[in-house]
């Protein structure tokens, strides 16, 4: 059942769903795909279990602070726990990042182009169906996929169902200010993360559109 989910998530561009559906499955707190550079692991998109906007994982991280770089590409890295993992020794974060497990994303030519990855802060044991299905996503995922088109892409869906909630905002809040504060809680994220993961005219297009539905929003309210 996820298998075939998943499958039909990743060939229809929704990313952020395949990743979701991975974390239901998984129980680990955090689910991601991570680009590696030279010096970092881009941060392409990431789902958090809790919903904390201001976790630091959602920031490029130095390769030499994550597990990403450790994992080869034709086989899984799963550490349990990694306080006490004898791999992970002198690692700034193994007291941090307990748990994680991840597959190597790959070009045709076999070359490592990223990662995806689930990890938590506290120790988890990862099943085989969780690695199966990290495979069966990492198979299908290129580097075209996993691109800035992309990530604009999901944004923008997360901007249309934030337009389709107004409605309901709005039913639901007190009076006018209520209902702005309300929006605000949502559509921050929302701008900072484009402000921060797209090129300028992207962003500025995104901040547009939203700033369109809130201004929807107070005229509704007044009318």
């Amino acid at each position: 059942m996820y298998a075939d989910q998943l499958r039909r998530l990743v060939m229809e561009g929704h990313l952020r769903g395949a990743l979701e559906l991975l974390n239901i499955q998984s129980g680990y707190r955090f689910t991601a795909i991570y680009r590696l550079g030279a010096t970092h692991a881009e941060n392409f998109m990431l789902v958090d279990r809790d919903n904390e906007p201001s976790t630091p994982f959602t920031a490029d991280i130095p390769l030499d602070e994550t597990y990403c770089h450790q994992v080869e590409s034709l086989a899984a890295l799963v550490i349990e726990d990694a306080s006490s993992d004898p791999r992970l020794t002198t690692h700034a974060y193994r007291d941090i990042v307990r748990a994680y497990c991840s597959v190597s994303l790959l070009e045709g030519d076999g070359t490592i182009f990223g990662t995806l990855c689930q990890f938590d802060t506290a120790p988890r044991a990862t099943s085989e169906a969780t690695l199966v299905l990290m495979r069966e996503m990492g198979g299908l995922l290129r580097s075209d996929v996993v691109s800035t088109t992309y990530r604009r892409a999901d944004i923008d869906r997360r901007v249309d169902r934030l337009s389709d909630m107004t409605g309901i905002i709005s039913d639901a809040s007190l009076d006018g200010t209520d209902a702005l504060s309300t929006f605000d809680m949502y559509a921050g994220p929302l701008i900072e993360e484009a402000g921060r993961r797209l090129p300028v005219g992207d962003s500025l297009e995104v901040q547009a559109r939203i700033d369109g539905i809130r201004c929807a929003l107070v005229n509704e309210r007044v009318d």
